[in-house]
């Protein structure tokens, strides 16, 4: 099996964290670049919130605005993530894949397997997710708007504890999951930007809440890569962008997560790929 590609990169703005997200994906569909795993960390606090997320629902915008915290919208799906003190992770690869189920549940379940494991590396109690079915998950209308609230059966946990808030987006012939690792969580921060009472984020908790030293963002992404390599059975090398990524993200960065369009509106094509 060709090795997977291995990004680890510094703090970005987060129109930019996003727009290499999906150029990865976009130029991962030829089926010409190697499957890769990101992460990265954000250099200013922001909110994501999901692809099909109402933006008066998800998002207490006037704070948000007087604050100066950005608010932009994923091409994954899911819901709002308060991103500060976390550690972000992306993976694309081509479908179909021999290391994946072919439903976006179970492959978001297998992927949080792997991610587990690698935290008890760390001493850490960690619940490793079932690839069994839980009940139903519930309507997106009727969920929180937070991710991190109401944790179901195949998301990472500690104590009960959601940890990890995954989402994913599925093409025919390529998906791309994003999620946030909490290295700290605050229920009341968190409650200041997302219309979200504290006590419904107690569902959530951060690493350091069961470390007795906090772990460097760079040790914990090299030691969850290394996980994910000895439970999948593959060999990642660390990488760069290619320069037609590059190119696409900063086209991605400057004319769609840094505009108002689509974090107001939502759904439209991404541009064609070079």
């Amino acid at each position: 099996m060709m090795p997977w590609r291995l990004l680890i990169h510094p703090p970005l703005p987060p129109p930019m964290a996003l727009a290499i997200d999906e150029a990865i994906a976009l130029r991962c569909a030829d089926q010409r670049d190697r499957p890769t795993l990101r992460f990265y960390q954000w250099d200013h606090p922001a909110v994501s919130i999901g692809r099909f997320q109402p933006i008066d629902q998800a998002v207490r915008a006037g704070a948000c605005q007087a604050a100066a915290i950005p608010v932009l919208r994923r091409i994954t799906g899911g819901r709002a993530v308060w991103h500060h003190r976390e550690l972000t992770y992306s993976l694309a690869t081509p479908l179909p894949s021999p290391l994946f189920p072919p439903s976006l549940i179970d492959t978001v379940a297998a992927i949080g397997r792997a991610l587990a494991i690698g935290l008890q590396q760390l001493g850490l109690p960690v619940q490793i997710p079932s690839m069994s079915p839980g009940p139903s998950p519930r309507k997106t209308a009727d969920l929180s708007p937070s991710c991190f609230a109401e944790p179901a059966w195949y998301e990472v946990r500690i104590q009960g504890k959601k940890i990890i808030g995954s989402a994913q987006r599925r093409w025919r012939d390529r998906f791309l999951q994003q999620g946030s690792i909490l290295l700290r969580h605050d229920p009341h921060a968190v409650a200041q930007w997302l219309p979200v009472d504290p006590g419904a984020l107690q569902t959530a908790a951060g690493l350091e809440d069961f470390l007795t030293t906090p772990v460097a963002a760079d040790r914990l992404a090299g030691l969850l890569a290394r996980s994910l390599a000895s439970t999948w059975g593959i060999e990642f090398q660390p990488g760069e962008l290619t320069a037609e990524e590059t190119a696409l993200a900063e086209q991605l960065a400057r004319n769609k997560y840094g505009g108002v369009a689509w974090t107001l509106h939502g759904a439209r094509p991404s541009p064609a790929r070079p």
